[in-house]
């Protein structure tokens, strides 16, 4: 049975509260820009690979900035960046539509998708800081990055349900436009909502290595890990649209992606209430493999009744997963580099995303849904067996001593 009473005792801290429900707004982008990118291309285009490619650059550029952002933010605080990045994310996602709709060569729009990524604000990553550097106890921060994990999971049920109502309105673009405005409205909400000042005190005195977190070879693994499991993600996720059209029915693209993120919050959810005591890189690999089995069911599915079911199945692992490496980082990663080892983990883990986007369009275009669904099977199944190579390290959980 779910045990609520860690989420209850989590916010009994009305700060809390406000801090994580105005976070939610800023983080709805994260589940529409992919995807409104994606489907903004190719209803211009008719192309999944050009498609993919602006996706790419988009998620990539999320990547570069993330860890130099961290690392600014490790040294300086939030507080002077979130507002400005903000601004700029709304301005250049909505010059990126422009130069879509305007059909601008491709490099431009590349460069203007690349742009939108690099201004990104970051939201999710103070966060995760946040409960990094806090004096909660180990159960307390399993059930903090459990939230965390359902928080994103509802931005990917929620994100995809508005771009697909916007095809229903005629256009992407306005799935963009809306993320836009979304970024600005939100982060100006989450500033003044007391999470810089809850991110706490920059840490003054303490010998910075030029590495960072990546000094750390126990970081290093774990980011690794991540990176190899965002690619297969990534080739699992664009095979939704794909196989959509195909279908003859592209405005059900939404309904995949809430068939696989609505069960994948709800295991989140049971996830961070509960204690397990295998090591966190053996539960991540029981994740990979669930994710592998599922990729296979999704690509031997012809009819959308069964494709939805094998959506729902695999998407039981997503939230769990997401918590466990939250929670691995966060365990490997010096105090110090808290923020900066969580933008470095946003930065392999979108860059994955955009090199599986990528990788999958092509496949697409060449071998079908079917092609790029198997590639994610191999790939999870491969970073599965890599969960072995990370140090083991266990978390305190609900029912610890």
């Amino acid at each position: 049975m779910l045990n609520l009473t860690p989420y209850r005792t989590l916010f009994a801290d009305r700060e809390l509260r406000r801090i994580v429900l105005s976070s939610i707004l800023p983080r709805l982008p994260f589940g529409m820009n992919a995807l409104g990118l994606t489907l903004l291309v190719q209803s211009q285009t008719a192309s999944f690979t050009r498609a993919g490619m602006v996706s790419a650059a988009y998620m990539c550029a999320l990547a570069v900035q993330a860890p130099i952002i961290g690392r600014y933010v490790d040294q300086n605080s939030p507080r002077a960046v979130m507002l400005p990045l903000g601004l700029l994310h709304a301005i250049a996602l909505l010059l990126l539509v422009f130069a879509v709709t305007q059909q601008a060569p491709l490099p431009l729009v590349l460069a203007a998708a690349f742009f939108a990524g690099v201004v990104f604000p970051p939201i999710s990553m103070t966060i995760r800081a946040m409960y990094r550097k806090s004096g909660m106890a180990d159960a307390q921060k399993q059930s903090a990055f459990a939230v965390e994990s359902v928080i994103m999971e509802t931005c990917f049920i929620l994100g995809p349900l508005l771009v697909s109502l916007t095809m229903l309105a005629g256009s992407p673009a306005f799935a963009v436009a809306a993320s836009a405005v979304m970024t600005a409205v939100g982060t100006w909400h989450f500033s003044r909502s007391g999470a810089i000042a809850r991110w706490g005190e920059v840490e003054r005195g303490v010998e910075r290595h030029w590495l960072g977190p990546l000094k750390s070879f126990g970081v290093r693994r774990a980011l690794v890990l991540s990176f190899c499991f965002a690619i297969g993600i990534g080739l699992n996720e664009i095979a939704l649209p794909a196989f959509a059209n195909a279908s003859g029915f592209p405005a059900r693209v939404g309904w995949f992606y809430a068939a696989m993120s609505i069960p994948s919050a709800i295991m989140g959810f049971a996830y961070g209430s509960r204690h397990f005591s295998w090591p966190l890189n053996r539960q991540i690999m029981a994740t990979g493999l669930w994710l592998a089995v599922g990729s296979a069911l999704m690509a031997v599915c012809s009819e959308t009744w069964s494709f939805l079911l094998a959506c729902a199945l695999t998407g039981l692992a997503f939230g769990p997963m997401i918590t466990a490496l939250s929670l691995q980082l966060g365990k490997l990663a010096p105090s110090e580099y808290s923020t900066e080892a969580f933008t470095w983990s946003m930065t392999l883990f979108m860059i994955g995303l955009g090199i599986g986007f990528w990788a999958g369009g092509g496949l697409i275009e060449r071998f079908g849904v079917l092609g790029t669904l198997m590639a994610a099977a191999a790939l999870m199944t491969v970073a599965a067996i890599c969960c072995l190579g990370v140090p083991e390290v266990r978390n305190e959980g609900h029912n610890a001593s």
